[in-house]
């Protein structure tokens, strides 16, 4: 099984987006600055932003001797939300960070003494934001106020002072004022030449949350010597703007709160690339590298693949390239698993994080095989059915293909619907309605054959005896899940139907599977809601649920019978589609949504 978390074992080819971004962070010239590491769901965002923290401190580590230090701190904001500010919390979280790596410096650093005191000033001003936030009486916030002889020892007079003024009145406009350039003094004081606040996970945050952390970093953004890295889907920040404004934002425009915004935030924004054909193979095959004998034999592997994408960032690292570099290693298990490569990267879409998800159904399902005592499984056959499951345009199809199986377990007609697929155009009159489309006549010409091929076993393993459930909250992107909860709040029909077309038109068809996941899990969950009816009555056009496959999902596990007649209208719609009519007319209804229908 591989992993799923953020690494540091770049196995995509982003050190040299890690590398080219270490320039701009300790650049003296560039700071302060934002950036934005904008990417879809599992483009891998994290392992970039992590990649980044470790070529910074390579650079640190180059020379002991540096006049000017760097100061790296990790925010994480998801694990944070539940704080009663995200703002203050990330704060302090910079200001404790930069405490801490004075504090080792205290007895080689003349002024780190001095630095300590303010730093402690902050924090304590930070402290009573908070209560002030909590909404705490000013006359209770005084007592929580250091004693005089406390603040001798960790305030200067003025500090102390201006703070207990502002306590004492029930605000900080002051303290604010005063933050940054205090902090400033600070960090141009200590001889830092960045500090690097890298901002993760943002976009799991709710619309609240993540606007706090922004405006946080909006404090530091005119801050001398200071960079901040964000990680996040970009749809997401646009999300949470859009909330906070409570105005559908129009990027067109020259000015929007969004633009304006996002300019004064996000100084770069550094979108990671779609991985091309011959980088997902790469990924692919060093994935299954990985899994060959001990760690420190992939570690080579992985070195040599390093030392190969220096020198040439386009051609593919394939297993001819790896057993050259790497003569002595035994690549036998890997090599009887070089035909999946080509199905793989021309079927699914490219992303790491379900390309990894893939590979791990695929060896459990190769595992099951072995136990289930079935000989002869094919390693490219197992794949290519797989696709079909993880395919969004064709996932439709996989039911179908398992119904045209006889008794023998071969498909009817195969051999002569893959000789049409190879001239491009299906011609067989029961084969036309869902498979003559492109991906399905691809798919059908693509190696190897299903002609003469016994796909009972391969069913088996990959539809009944494999049915692990995975949490919902694992199969979808932050992104389905903040329009979903958007949606949701539209009360009826007309209010849904206006917001849904302009809410998913840029979605891809994953992410508008995922919204029907959440949909069956709000309908799992309550069968009496009506947030459903509100959603599928408001899908005109059936772009979300759009084939029978989808529909089966929706209603997987449900017992259909507690239906209300709100659904009527909806079936009534899918029962026109030849393909969901026999499962519309066969699914049970109750009596009212039986008349409904008729």
């Amino acid at each position: 099984m591989w992993s799923d978390n953020e690494t540091k074992d770049d196995l995509l080819g982003y050190q040299v987006h890690a590398d080219l971004l270490k320039e701009v962070v300790l650049d003296p010239s560039m700071l302060p600055i934002s950036i934005g590491v904008f990417g879809d769901w599992g483009s891998g965002k994290s392992s970039l932003m992590l990649l980044l923290k470790e070529s910074v401190n390579q650079w640190m580590n180059e020379d002991t001797n540096k006049k000017e230090r760097v100061v790296q701190i990790q925010f994480n904001s998801w694990q944070f939300e539940n704080y009663e500010d995200t703002k203050l919390t990330l704060i302090e979280t910079v200001l404790t960070a930069i405490e801490k790596d004075l504090k080792k410096q205290e007895n080689v650093f003349e002024k780190a003494g001095d630095f300590l005191k303010k730093i402690k000033y902050l924090k304590l001003g930070v402290f009573f934001l908070k209560k002030i936030a909590q909404q705490i009486l000013p006359e209770e916030l005084v007592k929580l106020f250091p004693t005089k002889e406390e603040w001798e020892k960790d305030l200067t007079d003025d500090d102390a002072k201006l703070l207990k003024e502002e306590v004492g009145k029930g605000n900080a406009t002051k303290f604010i004022e005063r933050f940054r350039e205090d902090f400033e003094k600070i960090v141009e004081g200590a001889k830092y030449r960045s500090v690097i606040v890298y901002i993760d996970d943002l976009d799991r945050c709710e619309p609240d949350r993540i606007i706090q952390c922004l405006e946080a970093v909006k404090l530091f953004v005119n801050v001398k010597r200071t960079a901040f890295v964000i990680g996040a889907d970009e749809r997401i920040i646009e999300h949470a703007i859009e909330e906070r404004y409570n105005h559908k934002i129009e990027k067109k425009t020259i000015s929007s709160p969004y633009s304006d915004y996002m300019e004064k935030l996000i100084q770069l924004p550094y979108r990671i690339p779609r991985l091309s054909y011959s980088e997902q193979e790469t990924y692919i095959t060093l994935l299954l590298c990985s899994k060959i004998d001990d760690e420190k034999q992939f570690k080579a592997i992985h070195q040599k693949f390093l030392d190969f994408r220096r020198k040439d960032k386009h051609t593919k690292y394939d297993l001819k390239s790896i057993r050259h570099d790497n003569k002595k290693l035994d690549f036998g298990e890997v090599e009887v698993l070089l035909p999946i490569l080509p199905i793989m990267t021309k079927f699914l879409n490219g992303n790491p994080r379900q390309l990894k998800r893939f590979l791990n159904t695929f060896d459990m399902r190769m595992k099951m095989a072995k136990v289930a005592g079935f000989e002869g499984i094919k390693p490219e056959m197992l794949v290519k059915l797989m696709v079909l499951e993880y395919n969004s345009v064709l996932r439709e199809n996989i039911d179908d293909l398992y119904s045209r199986q006889r008794d023998n377990g071969l498909v009817n007609d195969m051999a002569e619907v893959e000789k049409q697929s190879k001239a491009g155009r299906l011609t067989s009159e029961n084969w036309t309605t869902l498979w003559n489309k492109p991906e399905a006549i691809s798919w059908l010409a693509s190696t190897p054959s299903l002609a003469n091929v016994n796909l009972q076993d391969y069913f088996w393993i990959s539809r009944d005896a494999l049915k692990v459930e995975t949490p919902v909250e694992n199969k979808v992107s932050n992104i389905v899940r903040a329009t979903y909860l958007r949606l949701k709040k539209n009360q009826t029909v007309k209010a849904m139907k206006s917001a849904l077309t302009e809410e998913i038109k840029n979605f891809t068809r994953d992410e508008k599977d995922m919204m029907v996941m959440l949909l069956h899990q709000e309908l799992a969950e309550n069968i009496s809601s009506g947030i459903i009816t509100r959603f599928l009555d408001a899908d005109e056009n059936n772009e979300l649920v759009s084939s029978i496959s989808l529909l089966k999902m929706l209603f997987e596990g449900i017992d259909t019978s507690k239906l209300s007649a709100s659904y009527a209208q909806f079936l009534k719609r899918m029962k026109v589609k030849a393909d969901c009519k026999k499962y519309v007319e066969e699914m049970e209804k109750g009596t009212s949504l039986k008349n409904a229908i008729k």
